[in-house]
This record gives structure tokens, sequence and C-alpha cells, in this order.
């Protein structure tokens, strides 16, 4: 007979599924403005929100990639990837591929300090956004990309 799940851990597991649809759609919304950036022409975004969109869909892509082969290397036990260079690489912009490969992979999952670290690299990160659009640099991008002005 298969265990049930209990009612009190429901919340958590919608609450993983919220966040991983933020991530997503933050991805999706960073390489979306990009991509229109590079191929309109006469289009300038300001230089912050264009260096940090450039950085989190790069280096996304790359932690991504390493956290699959950090868990290869794990699995195939051979030398692994530090975890202060994934951390390094989320903190320059590649949190969303670290925690997307987490998720995707099932690694580093259950190391308290790494865990730590990563989500607050997030929570680090979730401040600069909403900065981000309390300001108005995505809302003044968006429109120069959209036409809007």
């Amino acid at each position: 007979m298969a265990r049930r799940r209990s009612w009190r851990w429901g919340w958590l597991a919608r609450g993983r599924f919220v966040i991983l649809l933020a991530v997503l759609a933050w991805l999706a919304f960073a390489t979306g403005m990009l991509y229109i950036a590079i191929t309109r022409s006469g289009v300038k975004l300001p230089a912050f929100l264009a260096i940090y969109l450039l950085l989190t869909v790069v280096l996304s892509a790359i932690a991504f990639v390493m956290t699959w082969s950090d868990k290869r290397r794990a699995i195939s036990e051979q030398d692994r990837i530090p975890e202060r260079t994934l951390h390094v690489i989320a903190g320059l912009g590649g949190w969303p591929g670290l925690y997307l490969g987490r998720r995707m992979f099932r690694h580093k999952t259950l190391k308290l300090s790494f865990r730590a670290v990563a989500w607050s690299i997030i929570g680090l990160h979730a401040a600069i956004i909403a900065y981000g659009f309390w300001s108005g640099w995505f809302w003044l991008g968006l429109s120069v990309l959209m036409g809007w002005t």
C-alpha cells in the first residue's frame, strides 16, 4: 500500500511549483527582452538592465550544464566541480540555471550549507529584480523594446 502524503506538506509542494514557475518566467522574460533588443534596430536598453539580462541568460545556461556535469561526476565518482564555483556562477547571474539544474537532476538537495548559500543568492537576485521593477528599469526597457515610447 502506498503512503499518502500528509496534508501539512501540500503547501510546500505548491510553493516549490510557484518558485519553479517564477524562475522559468524570469528566464523567458530575460531571453525575450534580449532577443528583441538584439534583433530590432535602434533599440537601446539601459546599460545595467542589458548587462544583467545578458549575464542571467548566459550564466544560467553555464550553471545548468555545470550542475548536470557535477551530478554525472558524482555518480561515476570522478573529481567534482567545487561548490564555490557553482556559487560564484550563480551569484554573477546564473541563479536560474542553478535552481533548475538542482531541481531537474536532484543534485545538491540535501547539503544544508549549499542550500543556504544558494537560497541567499536567489534572495539577493530577487531583491535586485524587485528593485528593478520598483525603480522602473524593467518597465523602461520593456516600453523601449515594445515601441511604446
